[in-house]
């Protein structure tokens, strides 16, 4: 038995090169940032070892995978009649594998100028006992109830009111606490992500843990609150399982390819929590 995470570009191109491996007992719909996308040049994602682990476990399963790095939730509500919305008619699937927020979260704490984004400008300024005191709540609210939930809400809409998805699941990725480092997924292009941000914001490197610590809880929070009301999500993880990374490495370092992402270790653990709630 054979299980497939195809890209969506290229299943709608060419169908029969996947289909062939069939036929596939389940299908899922995967659709987000680079947690479903990439984690860099050679190392992929979620969907791609979550299909390894399905054959490891005698199961045959395609996962057509449409999401995008650096994915935000506007940018998949902005895109959502042409790519996700599409989808969904296409096919039934078993669930949809939803990754989103954790991008919204990074560009609003690397807002420039200083000050301005979800941080505070701490140059000049006595250094909190707490990292987490660097965040402005005023711009967390904005970002929150202003920005992520209702475009989060558009999301939902349109999977319930899809003719054959009406009742699919959707599992919704609640991300792993990273280290901030200088690690980046590409030298001088992309990344390093929070390391910048705290940098940006003059914020003392003593206080980046707890900092980190801080914006990914409020990351979760969001996420779970996403499922109050609604029918049909499951939040998964974190599952507290990766090995973080050495925060002066600029590599692989212990379950972390780079700075925000889980290199191929890191993925396989993850792939057997994903399989066993998607069971």
């Amino acid at each position: 038995m054979t299980s497939v995470a195809v890209q969506g570009w290229r299943y709608r191109m060419r169908p029969d090169d996947t289909d062939k491996l069939g036929p596939f007992d389940e299908t899922y719909l995967a659709e987000g940032d680079s947690w479903m996308d990439a984690s860099g040049a050679l190392v992929l994602s979620l969907p791609y070892y979550l299909a390894k682990e399905f054959d490891k476990r005698g199961k045959s399963v395609l996962i057509i995978n449409i999401s995008t790095s650096g994915q935000t939730l506007q940018k998949i509500e902005d895109m959502m009649n042409e790519d996700f919305v599409w989808w969904l008619k296409q096919y039934r699937y078993k669930g949809i594998l939803f990754s989103a927020g954790g991008n919204d979260f990074i560009d609003a704490a690397k807002e420039p100028p200083a000050g301005q984004g979800l941080l505070r400008d701490m140059a000049g300024q006595a250094q909190p006992a707490d990292g987490y005191a660097c965040v402005r709540q005023d711009a967390l609210t904005t970002l929150v109830q202003g920005y992520l939930n209702p475009n989060f809400g558009a999301i939902y809409q349109a999977l319930r009111a899809s003719t054959k998805n009406r009742d699919t699941p959707m599992y919704l990725n609640s991300y792993e606490t990273p280290v901030a480092r200088d690690a980046p997924a590409i030298k001088n292009l992309v990344g390093p992500w929070l390391h910048a941000a705290y940098r940006t914001n003059s914020i003392a490197s003593p206080l980046w843990p707890s900092l980190t610590s801080g914006l990914f809880s409020d990351i979760r929070s969001t996420i779970q609150g996403w499922t109050a009301g609604r029918t049909g999500l499951q939040v998964i993880g974190p599952t507290g399982l990766l090995t973080p990374a050495n925060p002066a490495s600029q590599g692989s370092s212990g379950d972390w390819l780079n700075e925000i992402h889980p290199n191929a270790a890191g993925w396989a653990k993850l792939a057997k929590v994903w399989a066993d709630a998607l069971a």
